[in-house]
């Protein structure tokens, strides 16, 4: 998401705001700006990316929105625009044949798939997990609320876990060999789980930790661009300094590179 804002001449910004969701800024230089992934998971601040991206692509004026936690008594009803930027982001981040490819991609039918299955899913979207479940429910109408509810009631700290039951990290990954052709993203300290019967030649900057369950367990150590081989497929795995601030087009320098 962040890289279709910058490809349409939208500068993007992270910054060390925690009561910011996102701005976006309407002038010659339009820009949005974002939290630091330290105070907000990723597929939150991609879909605020999208969010401010609506605003522009929907001629609205500049906007500021302010973090307001969903229990908070003093959340805002949402104004019409603030609706319309929101469907365009679940529209933008989640078509209906994307989402529906990467279940048939695998052979898995939607409304019979697991928590786990659907927390991988969403990382391949970039988007959250309870984000994506509430748009196969309201968005795309696909399940029902029996699904919803089963599929509500897990946690995505507590799926990580399940996936690499050793390993604390703010986000994890799961790659295999249906990742679609799209960089795979992460901070330093996040984690990326892939299958150990895959043929995979993975960069140094991901420090395997163990292997569970079938799969090998790695941490990313040091940011940067690099290539991995999955089954002979290339994937360009880009990893930032844990809980980056700054422009976007220095997110995978080392420190100091882009002073």
């Amino acid at each position: 998401m962040f890289d279709v804002a910058s490809s349409i001449g939208v500068e993007v910004q992270f910054l060390d705001l925690p009561s910011l969701e996102g701005m976006f800024y309407r002038g010659p230089d339009p820009k949005v700006i974002l939290p630091s992934l330290k105070h907000r998971p990723r597929g939150r601040v991609a879909f605020s990316c999208a969010h401010e991206l609506g605003h522009f692509d929907l001629g609205h004026g500049t906007q500021v929105d302010k973090y307001v936690g969903e229990d908070d008594d003093r959340r805002p009803g949402p104004s019409l625009e603030e609706l319309a930027a929101d469907t365009f982001a679940s529209t933008f981040l989640m078509p209906r044949p994307a989402v529906l490819a990467r279940f048939s991609c695998r052979g898995w039918m939607v409304d019979a798939v697991s928590a786990l299955d659907l927390y991988r899913v969403a990382a391949e979207l970039d988007v959250g997990y309870g984000t994506l479940c509430k748009h196969l429910r309201y968005g795309l109408q696909l399940v029902n609320d029996t699904w919803m509810k089963s599929r509500a009631k897990f946690a995505p700290k507590a799926l990580r876990a399940a996936i690499a039951p050793r390993s604390e990290c703010p986000r994890l990954v799961v790659l295999d060999e249906h990742w679609p052709k799209l960089p795979v993203e992460l901070e330093v300290g996040d984690c990326l789980a892939v299958p150990t019967i895959l043929r995979a030649k993975l960069p140094s900057s991901l420090r395997q930790e163990y292997e569970h369950d079938g799969r090998r367990i790695l941490r990313a150590a040091v940011p940067g661009e690099m290539k991995a081989v999955v089954n002979d497929q290339l994937v360009t795995i880009r990893i930032a300094r844990a809980g980056y601030c700054g422009m976007l087009k220095y997110r995978y320098l080392e420190e100091g590179e882009d002073e």
